[in-house]
């Protein structure tokens, strides 16, 4: 039986974990990856009167308990925002949402170091909460307005303004998928717009402008600004993501202590913060839970995934004894952005 201290929850194709397991490679850290899109490929069974976990994989046995476990490490995000080419069949249905219940209920396991835990993703991931955040803490944050109608007295048909979705939007067209960015319209073509369907986020446009983005894990921070020939970049960068580049920089030490502010107050251990920089102030845009880094590491060179396993091997919060560690080492896929 190998006892396990520390627990990857993550997808067999999510090359952004296979940076952490590699770095826990390096470090001859004892760990069990498990993914989500192989659960039914295990054998999983919970003792709930004692509290401990069993995970069996091609003939191996593990488990899982509040004595030798120190830290999970799960990325993905609670709200399921894939829209599948086909629908799906009633065992398909029961897969998803029985064993996405089971990834909840394993916040049984308090006493650890999560990153993050899936009930406090749930509610980091909210946009407005973010905004109530960030301004109790001291950030600046760009004027907001939300909902399926418009206050005349917030909107100028002359200024422009930035439109978002409340959350992530991926659409279905027959066999095309679409993604929904953030875009810059007129006041004007936000009152010839039709919003009653659904709400949205309208917010005011701030440029010229830098997008910064702040990867933040624990009490470090990776801060880079994105520029397209040195410049900062109209509207949404992701569209042009593979043409700019993502350069390190320093922030101000009030910014940075309140980057790890507000991803503490969510009650998270990692956010991926954007930032704004418009007229030498540091405007709070956003924070995600489950933010991609893979292409920092690649391009930048920022080591974000020494920073997670630092993280995930930190001390115990009640400073327990570790139990004896196994050692799983299993070939990898090449990362890739």
């Amino acid at each position: 039986m190998n006892n396990v201290k520390i627990l990857v929850i993550s997808d067999s194709m999510d090359f952004t974990t296979d940076y952490v397991c590699l770095e826990l490679n390096k470090r001859n850290c004892s760990y069990l990856r498990i993914n989500r899109d192989k659960f039914s490929e295990y054998d999983i069974s919970f003792d709930i009167n004692n509290m401990k976990l069993y995970i069996s994989i091609d003939s191996e046995r593990f488990i899982v308990d509040n004595e030798c476990l120190e830290a999970v490490y799960y990325r993905a995000p609670i709200y399921l925002h894939h829209i599948p080419k086909k629908d799906l069949s009633f065992d398909e249905q029961i897969y998803r949402s029985q064993w996405m219940a089971f990834i909840r209920n394993l916040t049984i396991f308090e006493n650890i170091i999560w990153l993050n835990n899936p009930i406090d993703t749930f509610r980091g991931e909210n946009k407005i909460l973010q905004l109530k955040y960030a301004q109790n803490i001291g950030f600046d944050c760009p004027s907001t307005y939300l909902g399926n109608c418009l206050d005349m007295d917030t909107i100028t048909s002359e200024k422009k303004y930035i439109m978002k979705s409340l959350d992530t939007v991926l659409l279905r067209n027959y066999e095309k998928e679409a993604f929904v960015y953030s875009t810059v319209m007129t006041g004007e073509e936000i009152m010839q717009s039709y919003l009653s369907l659904a709400p949205v986020i309208i917010q005011e446009y701030l440029y010229p402008k830098v997008d910064l983005r702040v990867t933040v894990v624990g009490k470090k921070t990776f801060p880079v600004k994105i520029v397209k020939n040195g410049h900062g970049i109209e509207g949404d960068w992701r569209k042009e993501k593979e043409n700019v580049d993502f350069r390190k920089i320093d922030l101000p030490e009030s910014v940075e202590m309140n980057c790890v502010k507000i991803v503490k107050e969510l009650g998270l251990s990692f956010g991926g913060i954007d930032l704004i920089l418009h007229n030498n102030k540091y405007y709070f845009i956003e924070v995600n839970p489950t933010g991609e880094w893979a292409w920092l590491v690649n391009r930048s060179g920022l080591e974000i995934d020494k920073a997670i396993c630092d993280h995930l091997r930190g001390q115990r919060r009640n400073k327990q004894p570790a139990c004896l560690a196994f050692q799983r080492l299993k070939s990898l896929q090449s990362p890739q952005e």
